[in-house]
């Protein structure tokens, strides 16, 4: 699975879940990444304005997603359909 797929994959979770950690969003989405790769995506999508509100925490990565993040992922659900 190719990175970009992975970061939207991962944005798609994020959208569908709520107060859930990445890691869990990621296993229940499916994308193999490690903890490394989860920052990665994490930072990419911070910087393209899709979510907000980073916390990492020993219960794992949360975010919020923001207004641009939600049309994003809401276009990329919609094409999957």
């Amino acid at each position: 699975m190719s990175k970009e797929l992975k970061i939207y994959k991962l944005l798609a979770g994020i959208c569908l879940s709520n107060n859930i950690s990445l890691q869990t969003i990621v296993r229940q989405m499916g994308i193999q990444a490690s903890t490394f790769e989860i920052e990665e995506m994490v930072g990419s999508l911070s910087e393209q304005g899709y979510i907000s509100n980073v916390e990492k925490s020993p219960k794992g990565v949360f975010c919020s997603i923001t207004s641009t993040g939600s049309e994003k992922a809401q276009e990329l659900l919609e094409t999957a359909l």
